[in-house]
């Protein structure tokens, strides 16, 4: 289990105005100019890290993949990626609790669009936070003509949220400052688990698992 500091979180406004239900292209010029104000003043809040571990791969099909150590990870879609995979890196993501806190303020003050507005800069920044360890993750894998295949979350597609609570059995969410509560739902909010595997080759070469899924105004689509 390690902790991972060096991350460069960069905010897409593309991306929040999307969270927000708008297309960056379509917003007047005052409301871009105020998001660009909110970016700037969650800057300071955003204090990321990620916590990992890499297991090997024991088996991987029929609808599960099971880790070294007996964790049995039950999803279709994520067994069927980490098929072929020697390993698989577990990992728990946060922004920290810093920008939770002006959330709730903002939203105790009544002024409940700011609180929107940075809570859609909070779930991109954390979504960032991760794209940038798993490219160092690939980085570092280069030499040995590896790479990293998509990452699937607990709650996403066909993984249920209740396997959360495996993440945090291969993790010990503490040395990350973030905790499981009882609906498996993770304190700081803008946290984010999950599991990649570690392939030979090219990540170009293996196709999203989005191709065959219908939900296509699903936010997470890729």
């Amino acid at each position: 289990m390690k902790l991972f500091k060096d991350i460069r979180v960069t905010i897409s406004k593309d991306d929040v105005f999307r969270l927000l239900g708008r297309k960056s292209g379509s917003a007047p010029v005052r409301t871009a100019k105020r998001l660009d104000a909110f970016v700037e003043g969650a800057r300071d809040l955003i204090k990321p890290r990620v916590l990992y571990g890499t297991r090997k791969v024991e088996e991987a099909g029929r609808g599960k993949a099971t880790l070294e150590g007996g964790v049995s990870l039950n999803s279709g879609k994520l067994s069927r990626t980490l098929a072929g995979c020697q390993s698989a890196t577990v990992f728990l993501a946060t922004i920290g609790g810093e920008i939770d806190a002006v959330i709730k303020d903002l939203s105790k003050d009544n002024k409940l669009s700011a609180a929107y507005i940075y809570d859609a800069i909070g779930s991109v920044a954390v979504e960032a936070a991760v794209n940038d360890f798993q490219s160092k993750f690939d980085l570092s894998l280069s030499d040995s003509g590896k790479s990293t295949t998509l990452r699937f979350s607990p709650g996403y597609c066909d993984w249920n949220i209740k396997e959360q609570k495996k993440i945090f059995e291969v993790l010990d969410g503490r040395a990350a400052g973030v905790s499981l509560s009882p609906s498996y739902l993770m304190n700081p909010r803008k946290s984010v688990s999950g599991v990649f595997g570690i392939a030979p080759g090219p990540a170009r070469e293996r196709p999203s698992p989005c191709i065959t899924c219908s939900r296509e105004s699903c936010i997470a689509r890729r």
